[in-house]
């Protein structure tokens, strides 16, 4: 299976007669960023910014990531069994994680930096949110 451009050995299971998959040996698969992946994203901008306060460099530096956890998602799932019908919810479900880990290494370097507990980042992660993404009300 190709994912992306990315090859992908997964074992796929319950997969129609008909499937492309079982006809060709491959299957163009994309990881689909959903609600969460963007909750988390605007984390991982906050925390970026925390750093610097320049949202241009957050998402570009966001963007510049993006093609290594692509590839941390499709090498953790080298060589699993997953169900045809879950796969993209798989491939979402685990580019959230690593995303998700990439912010708690932020918030723990923050820690380490800053001397402080994980309370103190989280309320200056939660505060940089909420300037950034909230919407002003009128």
């Amino acid at each position: 299976m190709n994912i992306s451009g990315f090859p992908l050995l997964v074992k796929l299971t319950n997969l129609p007669a008909s499937s492309p998959s079982t006809e060709t040996g491959q299957e163009e698969i994309s990881i689909q960023e959903n609600v969460v992946s963007a909750v988390i994203w605007q984390r991982w901008i906050a925390c970026y910014m925390l750093y610097d306060w320049n949202l241009h460099h957050a998402n570009s530096a966001y963007l510049s990531n993006k093609c290594g956890w692509v590839q941390q998602t499709y090498k953790r799932l080298e060589g699993t069994a997953t169900d045809a019908a879950s796969l993209k919810t798989t491939l979402t479900d685990t580019f959230n994680r690593i995303l998700l880990e990439d912010v708690e290494d932020f918030i723990q370097t923050h820690m380490r930096v800053w001397k402080c507990d994980r309370l103190t980042v989280e309320f200056q992660v939660a505060k940089v949110t909420s300037e950034i993404f909230s919407n002003p009300k009128s």
